[in-house]
């Protein structure tokens, strides 16, 4: 009987991976060892890259060869795979404590800062500026209506404030205000990029810190509930529909991280190997804007998950307090009361004492729906 060739090792190997390994580990593995290749085979690392010796080399690669270059991939992935979670955290922001680290931390918190507080400066000052030619309308509109001698009219400055920010509306959907439009615009994208970052006490060194700062901050707050505290407990009583949803997005923001990460030591790599050879070092400019593409799309991902996430959190979280034995909540007053003492709980808290409730014995445990109590 034959021994296995290393083509069937890689295959069989790869075969007994599961799917969210094979898609967030193997294609950035597969890109830093392809791309290692090349760098080797031009000899770029000895001195200016040779194409045609490049050529010849990859040209003669056989199915053994190949099958090398997939083993040694999914070892390279194997490494890379339990460093998913520090790649993430590093490139969220967390640098630790040394003097340099503090630094930059310092630096770049304090760029996020200063960018949020221009911001809202910029936002009051369109404010401004789009309340003043509303009320410029609105005694336009004053005037034209006592020329047209309709009665009962109060001057827009003698209105109440209710009646006065009915008429702004009124008058910001007539044909009158067409030319405020791109102010109106302008404040929506400045109140959007306002809502991704965190309070300003709480801000992170990165965009994709920043991102995920705030949405932990915020997701299952109106329920007294703390998303980072919580989460691995919701995750355990998810139907499997909406478990799968959640590990779609979160492979998503992952597999971006891993590629951000792995595209980053390429352009190292190849900063090092072609760093004395003239122009060829611009060859770096590509896996730089690759490592650039990612890392935005990992701010996206980070987004899509946590919108995800906050969304699984609205639907299933009385199948959490289920599995914990709490007293499902009759209001959301009840709820954030009762929470408010179950997340000291959770936090290790010895003095909180909670009021359990049992199902009955024999009472069958449905984990297939997330319709709340008192919905069906």
């Amino acid at each position: 009987m034959t021994s296995p060739s290393v083509a069937d090792a890689a295959v069989g190997l790869g075969a007994r991976i599961g799917r969210y390994f094979s898609i967030v580990s193997m294609v950035p593995s597969l890109f830093l060892v392809v791309w290692t290749t090349v760098l080797v085979a031009s000899d770029a690392w000895r001195s200016e890259p040779n194409l045609s010796l490049m050529v010849d080399r990859l040209g003669d690669l056989g199915l053994p060869s190949i099958a090398w270059l997939l083993l040694i991939t999914t070892v390279v992935a194997l490494f890379l795979h339990p460093l998913q979670l520090a790649m993430t955290r590093l490139l969220e922001g967390y640098w630790g404590s040394s003097p340099i680290a503090v630094r930059l931390l310092s630096m770049r918190i304090a760029h996020y800062r200063r960018r949020w507080r221009n911001l809202h400066a910029r936002e009051r000052e369109l404010s401004t500026i789009l309340k003043k030619r509303l009320k410029v309308l609105l005694v336009e509109q004053y005037f034209n209506d006592l020329l047209d001698r309709r009665t009962n009219l109060v001057h827009p400055e003698n209105l109440e404030a209710s009646q006065r920010k009915k008429d702004e509306e009124y008058m910001l959907a007539s044909n009158r205000a067409h030319d405020l439009s791109g102010l109106q615009a302008a404040l929506e994208s400045i109140r959007y990029e306002k809502s991704r970052y965190p309070a300003i006490d709480r801000m992170m060194p990165t965009r994709l810190g920043n991102a995920l700062r705030q949405a932990e901050d915020t997701i299952g707050k109106q329920y007294g509930l703390n998303a980072i505290r919580t989460a691995p407990h919701l995750t355990l009583v998810l139907p499997e529909l909406d478990r799968n949803y959640l590990n779609d997005t979160r492979q998503q923001l992952d597999t971006s991280v891993k590629l951000c990460v792995v595209a980053l030591l390429i352009t190292i790599e190849t900063i090092v190997c072609l760093f004395t050879d003239g122009w060829w070092l611009l060859v770096a400019l590509g896996p730089y804007f690759l490592t650039y593409t990612a890392y935005r799309s990992a701010v996206a991902a980070a987004d899509a998950y946590m919108a995800v996430f906050r969304t699984v959190l609205d639907l299933n979280r009385f199948k959490l307090y289920e599995s914990l034995h709490v007293r499902l909540p009759m209001s959301t007053a009840y709820e954030r009361r009762t929470n408010a003492k179950l997340m000291e709980l959770l936090k290790g808290n010895e003095k909180v004492s909670v009021r359990y409730k049992h199902p009955a014995t024999g009472t069958p445990t449905d984990t297939s729906s997330s319709t709340p109590p008192g919905t069906s």
